[in-house]
């Protein structure tokens, strides 16, 4: 499933190890790595190929320098906006409409 960015946190990459022409060949590194990988929500996602390339780039922020699928998951999650109010709307209508027809087909029986 493809679609537009809904939600972006700003990295403090001013000072990159390598510079940055390091950005790009990291990027193009972890493209590499994961043009092969098949993308599944739980294992191997776009998380996992973002913390591929920060790791590449040993980037440290927030006070990770280690980062998984999981930490940027979370940290997107808490610390990163919403690009705009479609993709608010588009990120979280989903979860009430399952939630509403829980709770009415709860409230039904």
């Amino acid at each position: 499933m493809t679609g537009a960015p809904t939600r972006a946190l700003a990295l403090p990459v001013s000072n990159l190890p390598g510079g940055e022409n390091d950005w790009d060949e990291k990027i193009k590194e972890a493209n590499e790595v994961y043009s092969g990988r098949v993308h599944n929500i739980c294992c191997d996602n776009c998380h996992s190929h973002v913390a591929y390339a920060l790791n590449a780039m040993e980037i440290k922020a927030f006070g990770i320098s280690k980062w998984d699928m999981v930490k940027l998951a979370l940290l997107v999650f808490f610390k990163g906006r919403f690009l705009s109010f479609t993709g608010l709307v588009a990120q979280f209508l989903p979860s009430f409409v399952m939630l509403a027809i829980l709770l009415l087909s709860i409230s039904l029986s």
